[in-house]
């Protein structure tokens, strides 16, 4: 009975051993197999094995796109990084949530004061693309925060060297442009391992309280444009005209010049003509011009005259 149950017994643990090793076997293969790791097209990849950066040059510490082997997940750590994604974040540091009251607690209300100190609520955006893919992983605890921390300081600076109204209407492009060159060289040096590639203000208002008087300026604003496009357009329009109407005058003139002229010199030569047959003959010419003249008066009077000639026979001049 005692032979019985001990080869019993050593049937049931050889069972044990057998199926004991295939497990330790199934769980090394397994264990080898979690090594094997993926990186997608959007992504890079550091390792770190027992906490420190593999990889002797920073081509080697950088895996690309692939698949690729470490040690199993208790030697190696695998960091994947979207270093080809653009991503976004929001900064409502400068916006309060309901956009209403303002409260005199700043970090409740959020708002940043302008250069004409006045208050305003801003909401923006930032888009970055990791271009450092072992700094922004190894160097920086918390890069989102950093980045939050930096755009909201540049906001708050360059708002405060800035009028209102330029904030809300004309210069907000310039501000978003400042905020983000400001907010790069800021991000490199501290060396992040990130590039801005824009800033985008998505929301710039004033508080509820004063937002009437706001949209009073911006529409005296947009009247006072409005008048000096028209009074300009109108200033062209009678430019045009006057200059026109002057070059129609003066051409007039210059026309009416000349044919005076012309007539003039006409006049002239005919009466030199007469001036010199006058000088040889003056009785001839005195008589002849005197009939000639009488002869156009009659004409244009319509009847006849009798003009006494100073002698007993009178002289009769017919139209």
């Amino acid at each position: 009975m005692k032979n019985r149950i001990f080869s019993v017994f050593t049937q049931i643990m050889e069972y044990i051993i057998k199926y004991f090793k295939l497990t330790v076997c199934f769980a090394v293969i397994l264990i080898v197999l979690s090594g094997v790791y993926r990186v997608e097209s959007s992504q890079t990849a550091v390792v770190l094995r027992f906490g420190r950066l593999t990889g002797v040059t920073p081509e080697k510490q950088v895996k690309k796109p692939g698949l690729h082997f470490a040690f199993p997940f208790f030697i190696d750590k695998v960091i994947k990084i979207p270093v080809y994604v653009i991503q976004e974040r929001e900064i409502t540091v400068h916006y309060k949530p309901d956009g209403s009251v303002v409260s005199p607690d700043i970090e409740e209300n959020g708002y940043v004061l302008t250069g004409d100190k006045n208050v305003v609520l801003i909401r923006a955006k930032i888009k970055y693309q990791i271009n450092d893919a072992v700094r922004f992983t190894l160097f920086n605890s918390d890069a989102g925060v950093m980045i939050d921390g930096i755009i909201s300081g540049e906001l708050t600076c360059i708002a405060a060297h800035s009028n209102v109204d330029s904030i809300l209407t004309s210069g907000r492009a310039q501000l978003s442009q400042d905020v983000m060159r400001n907010s790069q060289k800021i991000i490199d040096d501290l060396k992040l391992g990130v590039l801005v590639s824009g800033v985008e203000l998505t929301e710039i208002t004033a508080p509820a309280e004063t937002i009437r008087y706001f949209e009073e300026v911006r529409n005296a604003s947009v009247f006072k444009a409005t008048s000096f496009q028209r009074a300009q357009e109108y200033a062209s329009t009678r430019i045009l005209g006057a200059q026109a109407a002057a070059g129609a005058l003066k051409q007039t003139a210059v026309t009416e010049q000349a044919e005076r002229l012309t007539k003039a010199r006409g006049e002239m030569a005919q009466f030199n003509g007469l001036y010199d047959q006058y000088a040889r003959n003056p009785q001839i010419i005195m008589s002849g011009t005197f009939r000639q003249r009488v002869g156009e008066v009659l004409k244009k009077a319509g009847k006849s005259i009798v003009v006494p000639a100073g002698t007993e026979t009178p002289v009769f001049l017919l139209p």
